[in-house]
């Protein structure tokens, strides 16, 4: 349980996206969209640095937490009606699918 204080962003950010799914608030919706484009554009950039390669290494947390907050959020971001931001979810997923594949696997096929 020492990694719960490694993830302890994504947590609060989680609690963000559940209070923009009860109130729809303007201001929360950017917050989101502000860490959501940082999200992204960590995830696109992690394939491309090694730095942050050995950096993502270095935490505690287990990939299950990850992927599971990803699902609750898209859902949650999907029942919301933000589709835009439910899709920029989806590939932050998707791209931490493909960061978690072994470079062997990868290299066999």
């Amino acid at each position: 349980m020492n990694w719960l204080k490694d993830a302890v962003l994504d947590i609060i950010i989680f609690g963000i996206i559940v209070a923009y799914m009860i109130t729809s608030n303007n201001v929360v919706e950017i917050i989101l969209w502000v860490y959501t484009g940082f999200l992204l554009i960590g995830k696109i950039l992690y394939f491309f640095i090694d730095f942050l390669k050995s950096k993502a290494v270095k935490t505690n947390v287990p990939n299950w937490f990850y992927h599971s907050i990803y699902l609750l959020t898209i859902l949650l971001l999907l029942k919301s009606g933000n589709y835009y931001l439910t899709v920029s979810w989806f590939i932050v997923w998707i791209l931490s699918i493909i960061a978690n594949i072994p470079k062997r696997q990868i290299a066999t096929k």
